[in-house]
Parts: C-alpha cells; sequence; structure tokens
C-alpha cells in the first residue's frame, strides 16, 4: 500500500514538473483593465506639421503718373516783356486748347501778338522776319518763317498763329523758340533804320502717359 502510494505521488509530481516547464515557455496577453479601449495611436510628424499657407495672389502696381511741372500756357495765355533799346516789346502767347492735357502725341495750336510800347511813337518800327523754332529735347524744328515787312510803330501790333506737330514720344518737354527781326528808325522821318533782334520762347511741360 505504502509502495502504491509512493508512486502515485511521484507521478503526479512529474505531472506538475512538465506542467510548470510548459507554462513557462508561454507569454500571458497582457490584458488591460478596459479591454476593449483601444490605445491611441501616436501621432505621425507629418501629421503635426502645418499646412502650408494657401499662395498670395499678386496685388496689381497701381498706375502712376509721372509728375508734371507747371506750364507757360497752364492757364491758357501767360504775358512776356522783352527790352529792346530804350523801348520794350511785350509778347502775348495764348491758346484755346487745354495746354496742361498736352502729350507728345498731339499736334498744338498756339498764337501770339507782340506790339512795342516806350520810346518815342513818331519813330517807325517795322518788323522783317519772324522765325519760329520747337525743341522736343530730340530735335530741334522750324515751326513758321515769315519774312514780310510789316508795321510794328504803336499801335499796330504783329499776330500770328504757330501749328506745332507732334513731339517725339520719348518727349517730356517743349520748348517754343520766337525771334523778331526790327528796324528802328534812327529819328523821326529820317528814312534811316537800324536793325534789333528780341528773343522769346516758353515752356510747356507734356503729360505722360500712365505707367
Amino acid at each position: 500500500m505504502r509502495a502504491g502510494r509512493a508512486r502515485r505521488g511521484l507521478a503526479g509530481l512529474g505531472v506538475a514538473l512538465t506542467l510548470g516547464v510548459l507554462l513557462s515557455g508561454c507569454e500571458l496577453p497582457d490584458v488591460g483593465m478596459s479591454p476593449g479601449l483601444a490605445k491611441a495611436a501616436p501621432t505621425s510628424a507629418a501629421a503635426t506639421t502645418a499646412a502650408p499657407a494657401p499662395p498670395v495672389a499678386p496685388v496689381a502696381a497701381t498706375p502712376t503718373t509721372p509728375p508734371r511741372t507747371a506750364g507757360d500756357l497752364d492757364t491758357g495765355s501767360v504775358t512776356h516783356t522783352v527790352a529792346a533799346g530804350d523801348r520794350a516789346v511785350v509778347i502775348d502767347w495764348w491758346t484755346d486748347q487745354e495746354a496742361a492735357a498736352w502729350t507728345a502725341a498731339d499736334a498744338k495750336t498756339i498764337q501770339l501778338s507782340a506790339h512795342v510800347e516806350g520810346g518815342t511813337a513818331e519813330q517807325e518800327i517795322k518788323v522783317t522776319r519772324f522765325a519760329a523754332t520747337a525743341d522736343d529735347g530730340t530735335a530741334r524744328t522750324s515751326v513758321t518763317e515769315d519774312r514780310g515787312e510789316f508795321v510794328l510803330t504803336p499801335p499796330f501790333s504783329y499776330t500770328s498763329a504757330l501749328n506745332v506737330a507732334p513731339s517725339a514720344a520719348t518727349a517730356t518737354e517743349l520748348t517754343v523758340y520766337v525771334q523778331f527781326d526790327l528796324l528802328v528808325e534812327t529819328a523821326p522821318g529820317s528814312g534811316e533804320y537800324f536793325r534789333q533782334t528780341v528773343q522769346d520762347s516758353i515752356e510747356l511741360p507734356l503729360a505722360q502717359e500712365t505707367t
């Protein structure tokens, strides 16, 4: 009886040892307190990087007009007085057009009238040549030339109209020059004359295209 119990005890011990060895080779799963809740996946670097800002549309530049200085005929007319010995030649310039809006491409119509003030009224004065030229900074061109002989003795005056052709496209200013060649009697009734040359000019800034 004792031998039989001993054999059964040894057999049970062997089974227990075998089960212990087998169980030691297996790893039990880690069961949390809430097996129904899955762990949150780690956020990737790509997911945390801020999305690039949308491209900004370029803003169109506001058109600007180059600055323009005031011109002699912006108000419509101007009067110049030029000394000529003991006299003065008074030259009135004017236009019926809007001079402040003139561009290089515009044809320009300018009028002028000249008369003499001072001196001895009995001395005869004549205009023997009148010439006008226009200079736009790139070229100087003839506007008109009059070689007639005209009395300028007061109260008479010399009047002319100037038709100025369009300027070069790059021109920013136009200068109009005039010249009067005068014959002045040396003494009243002498019939003898001396020559005087009188020159004048006006500045006409040109409006520029918007850029």
